[in-house]
């Protein structure tokens, strides 16, 4: 099996790995809201993009090993693979400017159930 296809397997689980990792270790951290936010993205994005990385290095490792599936097939979901590796960024990117948006909303919100509580 060539080189290539181990180290991109290898990246592919510590991506998700470390991204898993970020996820869940930032979001419950001290952080700031929105620092805690943007890395909660990263961390997920990096779980999609090692994933996809995994299953598309999986199927290549197939064919060595095993000579299926045919290239036609793994042509095609790589294909799909990319794709929704462009789905899930384009989500996360809308999920985080969402959240920028509202941020401040919550704030004050917050802020002013504070102040009628103190009164």
């Amino acid at each position: 099996m060539p080189i290539n296809l181990i180290l991109s397997l290898v990246f592919g689980v510590g991506q998700v790995v470390v991204g898993g990792w970020l996820a869940w270790h930032v979001a419950h951290g001290k952080l700031g809201r929105w620092r805690t936010a943007l890395l909660v993205v990263v961390g997920l994005w990096f779980v999609a993009s090692g994933g996809v990385e995994l299953f598309v290095s999986g199927m290549e490792t197939s064919l060595r090993l095993t000579g299926a599936p045919p290239e036609a097939v793994i042509a095609l979901w790589r294909a799909r693979a990319d794709t929704t590796l462009y789905v899930v960024t384009g989500a996360l990117v809308v999920g985080a400017l969402i959240y920028a948006l509202i941020l401040p909303l919550i704030g004050r919100g917050r802020a002013a159930r504070e102040g009628e509580r103190v009164q």
